[in-house]
């Protein structure tokens, strides 16, 4: 069943049988319209393709701009949305039927460790598309930026000769990024090799496609799920993940909370704080399986 056409039996029946007012059904749309649109980023069109995890990354990604309030009331729409269809059509399971509400449970987000980095930005060729999707991804993971900054990227914010990106961020504040060396040598590639042979009029931006266009949310989700699928790898990660490895790399390093947080742009440092439950878990699992007397418990 499509998305579209499930929204739209969803609003018949807050219309008709639940008499709902029209200021509630219009709160629950905009919230169901937000979500469709984060899921056709995803080249996800139908309700049987939401898994569980598809609405756990869409609520995270909600965290970085909106309160624990407006985060479960996105829950609660989607929630409501869900079991409706799961109970007009029983075989079509609800993926929110697990999900808390982000008070009660942070969702721990994907990231790739850093051999799967590796191999990532390893598996591309010379070719101009190849070229291209490096730039990206070393970007994405590079500056640890949002699929949306990325893609809003201009010239004028690269100051490339001090290894420095200027990101504008949500509520156009701004903020100065390092980038690694190997990240700058695959982006200045892309911008001396490939990208004069795209650019058909002068554009701002620093990713266009090979028609000059700018590069879109859609087309980075789908270029790496391809890029994965190729390589095998999972195609649960998203372009976000590479802002979660970011900032995990970055703490297991020893980097300080707090500039973490100005580089990913968070207004709150409890957003940052969510990257401490993964080391948390991850120190877990090294306890566990390399102190003698843990694995003594265990045996």
């Amino acid at each position: 069943m499509g998305l579209s056409e499930a929204i739209e039996e969803y609003r018949y029946h807050l219309t008709m049988v639940e008499h709902k007012s029209e200021r509630t059904i219009d709160s629950y749309l905009r919230d169901l319209s937000h979500y469709a649109a984060y899921l056709d980023q995803l080249d996800i069109h139908a309700v049987e393709d939401i898994t569980e995890g598809n609405v756990q990354d869409f609520l995270l990604e909600l965290r970085e701009d909106y309160k624990a309030a407006t985060v479960n009331r996105y829950l609660s729409s989607l929630r409501s949305f869900h079991r409706f269809l799961s109970q007009e059509r029983p075989r079509l399971l609800d993926p929110t039927r697990f999900i808390k509400g982000t008070k009660k449970q942070a969702h721990l987000p994907r990231f790739l460790n850093e051999k799967e980095i590796q191999r990532l930005l390893a598996s591309f060729g010379g070719s101009d598309a190849d070229v291209f999707h490096k730039a990206i991804l070393e970007v994405l993971y590079g500056c640890g930026l949002r699929v949306s900054e990325c893609c809003e990227l201009r010239l004028q914010q690269l100051h490339l000769k001090q290894g420095l990106v200027r990101v504008i961020g949500k509520g156009s504040k701004e903020r100065m990024v390092p980038l690694h060396e190997e990240g700058i040598q695959a982006l200045l590639q892309y911008l001396q090799y490939v990208r004069p042979q795209w650019e058909q009029t002068r554009s701002p931006y620093v990713f266009i496609n090979h028609l000059g266009h700018p590069l879109t949310r859609q087309y980075v989700h789908q270029m790496i799920k391809r890029t994965l699928q190729s390589l095998g790898m999972s195609t649960a990660y998203s372009a976000h993940s590479f802002r979660h490895s970011f900032a995990t790399h970055l703490l297991d390093g020893g980097a300080d909370l707090r500039v973490v947080q100005e580089l990913l742009g968070h207004s709150d440092i409890q957003t940052t704080q969510i990257y401490t439950h993964v080391q948390g878990r991850r120190l877990r699992q090294a306890y566990d399986a390399f102190h003698p007397l843990a694995k003594e418990e265990q045996s």
